[in-house]
């Protein structure tokens, strides 16, 4: 385990690119297990290589790199506000690997998508985080986020979707 506190870490944060892609799905597992997830976690490279980089992309990702390797990620997407009356962004996932965790590369991160919505002029910048996550929920907090107890997250899932009925 590498210790950071120790270690000058020299953190560069940029747009992923293809070839991003294999590391990326490596930490998206990385978070699945996390957040005791894994079963859920069926997303391939081929899966992410059209819904980040094909001809219509779903989604935009940042990277966050340490001595050239992969350290931490920032999935993000275009949402809209009816209320709000624009576009806005939905921070999909922000991770970190544990060995790199505590050194503000999360926050590092949430501002880069942060500057983002910005330059886009953003009616709204939001995620969500799991209830037990205080250190998610610090950060998150500590950047000025609002966590809002009124609301909560409807999911169909494929099956579900499928079965909608027609009519």
């Amino acid at each position: 385990m590498t210790d950071i506190k120790n270690i000058h870490l020299s953190v560069e944060i940029r747009e992923a690119c293809l070839g991003d892609v294999p590391g990326l799905l490596e930490m998206v597992a990385e978070l699945a297990e996390f957040e005791h997830l894994a079963d859920q976690l069926v997303a391939t490279e081929e899966d992410y290589r059209e819904s980040l980089f094909g001809e219509h992309p779903a989604a935009e990702a940042l990277v966050a790199t340490a001595s050239g390797q992969l350290v931490g990620y920032a999935i993000f997407f275009s949402t809209f506000s009816t209320f709000v009356g624009r576009a806005g962004i939905w921070l999909e996932d922000l991770y970190v690997r544990p060995d790199f965790r505590k050194a503000g590369i999360g926050k590092k991160l949430l501002k880069a998508v942060g500057r983002i919505a910005e330059k886009r002029n953003a009616g709204r910048y939001e995620w969500c985080v799991l209830d037990w996550n205080q250190n998610a929920i610090d950060l998150y907090t500590q950047v000025g986020g609002e966590i809002l107890d009124e609301w909560r997250i409807v999911r169909l899932d494929r099956a579900a979707i499928e079965a909608l009925p027609v009519k």
